[in-house]
């Protein structure tokens, strides 16, 4: 019976996982071509710079988008022990502004403001597995709106160098 109730669980595991699989892939396709055409359409010179930004918008919420059906792929793999790093070289400047601004969001709803500050030596590309950072900071920042009743939220981030090597630190994530 124990064997049968495994069975049972493991096959719907299989399931689910073939579901997200294709799932991702059947999102995906609709959403690289989305991104596609923002970032054409963000290069075009005869487009006035206001309207650039909002595509810059479009753009970097897609990009979001896309990490999250990556996250949910990522916790069927998590679920099957099979979690591992893929680190690459990522920009992190604009990992910050696309966290910034969807916490921005969630902060101002609750009243509350959110702030951002970078140091001037911070490197805009950094080798990191950027889907896991991002959710790491993600979950931090989304504590912070969760848990803060009024104030603001600071996100600070700076270069360091710590004994030979020269490393990148969100050094605060503040409530008050």
């Amino acid at each position: 019976e124990l064997a049968q109730a495994r069975d049972t669980a493991e096959s719907a595991n299989r399931m689910k996982s073939a579901f997200l699989a294709n799932m991702s892939h059947e999102l995906r396709t609709p959403l690289n071509a989305i991104l596609g055409f923002a970032q054409i359409l963000e290069r075009d010179t005869r487009i006035p710079a206001d309207r650039r930004a909002n595509l810059a918008t479009i753009n970097r919420s897609g990009k979001q988008l896309l990490a999250l059906i990556n996250d949910v792929l990522e916790i069927s793999r998590i679920e099957a022990g099979r979690l591992t790093l893929q680190p690459a070289t990522c920009e992190l400047h604009e990992l910050l502004t696309g966290l910034a601004e969807v916490v921005e969001f969630r902060a101002s709803k609750k009243g509350l403001r959110m702030s951002m500050t970078r140091s001037p030596d911070l490197p805009r590309y950094i080798e990191a597995d950027a889907g896991k950072l991002r959710q790491i900071l993600l979950n931090l920042l989304t504590n912070a709106v969760k848990y803060t009743e009024h104030g603001s939220i600071e996100l600070s981030a700076k270069a360091e160098i710590v004994g030979d090597r020269n490393v990148c630190r969100v050094s605060e994530c503040s409530m008050g």
